[in-house]
């Protein structure tokens, strides 16, 4: 009896995130936004981070169904190795969307050469 109840609920948890992997969702995470003004106040001054990284991206709109063009910066400290992901929705609003510390470069795959020989 008891391996059945083993064998029934191991079936229940595997099927459930079998299901929950294949979920696609717009997650209700919090962020915090402010105004650009404010943001460049406190991840440049408050944090002393600096934009390591920009480039063009797109957020989910409230609908879900439509999205927005935005601007992702990653801003780092290497002294303090304090980091910040922030997203510009337009000129007045933008939001950290992530931050944390212990920030480093990854080091990038070595170079693997072709070694071709003519016969």
């Amino acid at each position: 009896m008891r391996q059945l109840l083993s064998a029934l609920v191991l079936s229940l948890v595997m099927g459930t995130s079998v299901y929950a992997s294949t979920m696609n969702y717009n997650s209700q995470k919090p962020v915090s936004c402010m105004t650009t003004e404010k943001m460049k106040m406190l991840v440049g001054g408050q944090y002393g981070e600096l934009p390591y990284m920009q480039g063009d991206g797109i957020a989910p709109a409230v609908d879900g169904q439509q999205f927005i063009k935005t601007q992702v910066i990653v801003a780092v400290n290497l002294d303090t190795k304090t980091f910040s992901i922030v997203e510009v929705i337009n000129e007045n609003l933008a939001c950290i969307i992530a931050s944390g510390n212990q920030f480093k470069f990854n080091k990038p795959p070595a170079e693997t050469k072709t070694s071709i020989s003519w016969e």
